[in-house]
């Protein structure tokens, strides 16, 4: 029997906003023989906008904070509102673009015309897409696809751009397989501070909410275990090749860790799940669901009519998505 075609796939990403994203990006450039990758289209982000969206849910809820709530708390919203205006949308959106190119460009790919713009703005209600260039992208690649053969849509930042999509022409749904990385489980029963998830929450429950087929790993208590140490990443990457060496310098310079050297300190690799389920399933196993959805105090909830479902992941094979993450990006 001969191997499968690889996946056509498509990555929506906020490359610029720590170096998760970067690892899974040249992880997938690097397994062609898993991964076509059909498009890379670019997504926002901001910390401001998480960070208050965090205070808010927390009065609303009452009670104990989250951890990240109680951050938001002490930043105060006169800090808050300062980090919002700071870095627009469209500056933090570019920035991810320009990213994508230098990923590529390390891992000696030339991306052609497939990275595109995304959005530079949330939804500001359910029913509100966000017109942009990524939105016209993923419309244009579900339509040459197939359900049995559909495009993967990995979101490995905020949801705006496929749930615009999704949005704008809901009769793509059957052509696309959407993987969300955000918070906790579903059912864990705990509030949702996910900075994927919460940004933008209104795009995050159109994906919920969608008749899309939809595979939903938690980045709590499933992803996290993706932990590297900067003693690891210095004896795996550091001058083993062109893309370990630019791993490596992302890696020492994060923009949110300015400290990688402190003992005992590991940083985690969240969006490198993504890849790895794309590439073998069985490393990040899942099971069926019902659908829910997050409430603006971000707890969840049930989707309305409970017949509905989605995947969940609720483990990863940490030692060998690492192993075969580090294998690939080595190679001269």
């Amino acid at each position: 029997m001969p191997d499968a075609p690889p996946l056509r796939v498509v990555f929506d990403t906020d490359t610029a906003n720590e170096i998760d994203d970067q690892f899974a990006l040249a992880f997938a450039l690097r397994a062609p023989e898993r991964i076509r990758i059909e498009a890379v289209h670019a997504a926002p982000f901001s910390h401001g906008v998480f960070f208050a969206a965090c205070a808010a849910a927390a009065e609303r809820r009452g009670g104990a904070p989250t951890a990240f709530e109680q951050l938001a708390q002490s930043i105060g919203p006169e800090r808050i509102e300062a980090m919002v205006a700071g870095t627009s949308l469209a500056d933090a959106e570019q920035r991810s673009f320009d990213e994508i190119h230098r990923v590529f460009e390390a891992a000696g790919v030339e991306p052609g015309n497939r990275v595109k713009h995304g959005s530079t703005s949330y939804m500001t209600a359910p029913d509100r897409p966000v017109e942009s260039e990524a939105v016209e992208s993923l419309i244009a690649l579900a339509k040459t696809a197939r359900p049995e053969a559909p495009i993967h849509v990995a979101i490995i930042g905020a949801p705006t751009n496929v749930a615009s999509a999704l949005l704008v022409d809901p009769s793509i749904a059957p052509q696309l397989r959407v993987l969300f990385l955000a918070g906790y489980p579903s059912g864990a029963g705990l509030p949702d501070d996910s900075f994927n998830l919460v940004q933008d929450r209104h795009a995050s429950n159109v994906l919920f909410e969608s008749d899309v087929p939809l595979l939903y790993v938690p980045g709590y208590q499933v992803a996290e275990v993706l932990q590297l140490a900067l003693p690891a990443a210095r004896e795996w990457l550091e001058g083993r090749s062109r893309l370990a060496q630019y791993l490596y310098e992302t890696y020492i310079e994060n923009p949110i860790e300015p400290s990688p050297e402190t003992p005992g300190k590991s940083w985690v690799l969240w969006d490198v799940i993504a890849t790895a389920w794309l590439i073998e399933p069985a490393w990040v196993p899942t099971r069926e669901v019902p659908r829910a959805r997050v409430r603006a105090d971000h707890t969840w909830e049930p989707v309305p009519g409970g017949r509905r479902t989605m995947q969940e992941a609720y483990g990863a094979r940490r030692n060998a998505i690492l192993a075969d993450l580090l294998e690939r990006v080595t190679r001269d």
